[in-house]
């Protein structure tokens, strides 16, 4: 379907990356099936999913603007007030940040993610940032609920973390990672010898994967033996759970994170506009 849309809106430009397009789309997976433009939408809505067909093929280069409104909308044939339309619509969707001038930029999750935001630093600048430690990495079949958030087959195998954030030598935050081997296997040789403050930046640096959002669910839930053992508290006590899935632009799972952050050391905060 892809292929009959893209006749008829194709950019007088086409790509200019097609090997690169080709070994990323190998490596990735097709794009999800809520991408693929269907030829009964609006013509401003197919424009709109061939232009993440080209964000999610990284036709631009990490922090390289895309074409103004006024080029994009001479490519595809279209009204710039039409085209504003389309980049509006991305906007809402977490895939392009407009800077105001400066241009418009596909998104970086890692810029909005952060996990600091659901913890409270005792007697630390607001600036301040955790040390970060990885106490644990192996690869290995995950477990099954952990299979079917990342979309695996049956044998696929997973890179896990265990890490933890610490402030003032007090852990702060303790965060089960699991990524798909098959995306990640750069990240376990590069944390052999690092530890990140934060990790979505690698993921792009080392792995050429991009994330584009999250999905986070908090519960409020007992620490169990072994993970109040990392805290240094009594088992049992009450702890914020923050379960995470994040997607990248094609919106295909790229990470499952568990992440736990004891009750009084919990703080969350948020800008709404």
């Amino acid at each position: 379907m892809l292929n009959q849309v893209n006749s008829k809106i194709n950019p007088k430009k086409n790509l200019q990356k097609d090997e690169k397009n080709a070994s990323l789309l190998q490596k990735n997976g097709s794009l999800s099936p809520e991408n693929a433009s269907d030829p009964r939408l609006p013509r401003y809505l197919q424009v709109r999913d061939d232009l993440l067909k080209r964000i999610v093929l990284r036709s631009w280069a990490a922090d390289e603007a895309l074409p103004s409104e006024e080029k994009l909308a001479a490519e595809y044939e279209i009204a710039v007030g039409t085209m504003r339309k389309v980049l509006d619509t991305l906007v809402n969707d977490g895939i392009v940040d407009r800077v105001r001038g400066r241009g418009t930029f596909v998104a970086r999750a890692a810029e909005r993610s952060s996990m600091l935001h659901f913890i409270r630093a005792k007697g630390t600048s607001r600036d301040a940032l955790p040390v970060a430690e990885i106490r644990a990495m192996t690869t290995a079949i995950p477990p099954a609920a952990v299979a079917e958030k990342l979309k695996l087959k049956p044998r696929d195998k997973t890179l896990y973390l265990h890490r933890t954030r610490s402030f003032n030598d007090e852990i702060v935050l303790s965060e089960h990672i699991w990524l798909p081997l098959a995306r990640f296997r750069k990240l376990q040789k590069y944390l052999k010898s690092n530890s990140p403050p934060f990790l979505y930046p690698i993921y792009e640096s080392e792995c050429d994967v991009l994330v584009s959002r999250a999905i986070d669910d908090l519960t409020a839930k007992p620490l169990n033996r072994a993970n109040a053992a990392v805290f240094k508290l009594k088992t049992k006590t009450m702890a914020i759970c923050v379960e995470r899935l994040m997607l990248d632009h094609a919106g295909e799972p790229v990470e499952w994170r568990s992440s736990f952050v004891p009750a009084e050391r919990f703080q969350y905060s948020a800008e709404v506009r």
